[in-house]
């Protein structure tokens, strides 16, 4: 029933698939997890987000504020956080997921898998969203573009289960849609920026650091389509500065006013991915996992200065001869397919046309600037191979589908694509 009403005909066979591979992703994690590492992050979340759901039948009171309250010493809540060591630690991120996780507990009965396929469902549907704003804008590549954001085995695997990747990934992918429809298209502005908006608020509840690439980038999308509106092309010429600045500012300002209260400070941001860094690299040494790039001083020059190795490391390592297991030979697979696609593209198309499709087309150029950004961030801080396939899949759909749609733009084509296609999808967006 929903597929109906969420998919235009020519794309609901992709629905369903994309949907079963969410869950099987979701239960593989788990096993995983629990058979293959022995126990990790999913399997602490559920089991914290179990003492938080009992309150629900033992104390409701204590679970709508454990759900809703601030996170303080509270006598009436403490029995059901005493072991939560995120609470202890004043861990905002990390206990905001938990408050979902026992809320969604308490729907199913404290069932780890259908905890799990809730949140599958949830990441299912930003990715599906963000496919339907890519696909209304590039109608002509929708097979592209569906194995670009929907079937991208990494992202499967940790964009489903029961983590904060999953909540993260579904959110991001509600920004795009909510970003595309509500302020690129203007239609529907309050629901569609009620939709862009919740997915905001659960990316920088989780996960803030996201926004400093993502931000900028639909800020830059934005510029590039009010420039293309104007007539005149003294005012094109005259506009580019003056945009320029003013989009940078409003970027700096929001990132700013978002993360002020958190670790993630503009101010803090360079000497937070220093330690990061280190810690994570010193945590996998022993394990064989570990990648090594000079370690800066946790200034922006330093960061900056190692900005191709990280931006390398996130696209295309670990390489086939790196991979110490089965979860990071798929992300070798993956890198290799982002290196031959990469090498396809300055191989075939010419290069002043690859410059004119980035810089024509508004989306190609700020996912490009997301995922080269988040690649910086990322690389620079992950420090190991089994944090950085996780922790790099919100840049994945997007520089996959950038290279999809360079490609496409230069493929030669016999005859022009039907634009009546989608002229369905205008009834759901």
């Amino acid at each position: 029933m929903v597929r109906n009403r969420l998919a235009p005909k020519h794309l609901r066979n992709f629905y369903l698939p994309a949907l079963l591979f969410k869950f099987l992703g979701a239960v593989s994690l788990g096993l995983i997890y629990y058979f293959y590492y022995g126990g990790g992050d999913t399997e602490l979340y559920y089991e914290l987000g179990v003492f938080i759901s009992r309150s629900f039948y033992e104390n409701p009171s204590a679970f709508f504020k454990l759900i809703f309250g601030p996170l303080q010493y509270d006598p009436e809540t403490y029995p059901y956080l005493a072991v939560n060591m995120f609470y202890h630690r004043g861990d905002t991120d990390t206990y905001f997921l938990l408050r979902l996780v026992g809320v969604l507990n308490v729907l199913t009965g404290d069932s780890y898998v259908a905890t799990a396929l809730f949140f599958a469902t949830f990441s299912f549907l930003g990715s599906w969203a963000f496919y339907l704003a890519l696909v209304h804008i590039y109608p002509a590549y929708y097979r592209s573009l569906a194995l670009a954001i929907l079937f991208i085995p990494s992202v499967i695997f940790w964009g489903s289960g029961l983590m904060k990747d999953s909540v993260t990934f579904g959110g991001m992918g509600l920004v795009v849609y909510g970003f595309y429809f509500g302020i690129i298209r203007r239609e529907k502005m309050v629901r569609n920026l009620l939709i862009g908006g919740l997915g905001l608020f659960l990316v920088v509840s989780i996960k803030i650091y996201i926004v400093y690439c993502l931000i900028p980038a639909l800020m830059l999308w934005w510029f590039l389509r009010f420039r293309d509106s104007m007539r005149s092309g003294f005012a094109k010429t005259v506009s580019v500065p003056f945009l320029i600045v003013s989009g940078s500012f409003l970027s700096f300002f929001a990132i700013v006013k978002l993360t002020s209260d958190t670790a993630y400070r503009v101010d803090n941001l360079a000497n937070k991915a220093s330690v990061t860094a280190t810690y994570l690299y010193q945590q996998a040494e022993g394990q064989g996992s570990a990648y090594e790039i000079p370690q800066f001083d946790g200034s922006l020059s330093g960061l900056l200065s190692y900005a191709p190795q990280g931006i390398i490391v996130t696209l295309f390592r670990p390489y086939l001869w790196e991979a110490k297991s089965p979860v990071q030979l798929i992300a070798a697979l993956e890198g290799a397919l982002f290196i031959f696609l990469t090498v396809r593209v300055f191989y075939k198309i010419r290069l002043t046309k690859i410059a004119t499709t980035i810089f024509v087309e508004h989306f190609v150029f700020a996912a490009l600037v997301f995922s080269v950004g988040f690649a910086l961030a990322v690389g620079l801080t992950s420090g190991n191979f089994g944090t950085l396939v996780r922790y790099k899949i919100p840049m994945m759909p997007f520089y996959l589908s950038a290279l999809m749609i360079i490609l496409e733009k230069n493929k030669k084509r016999k005859r022009d694509f039907p634009g009546t296609i989608f002229k369905s999808h205008g009834k759901v967006a």
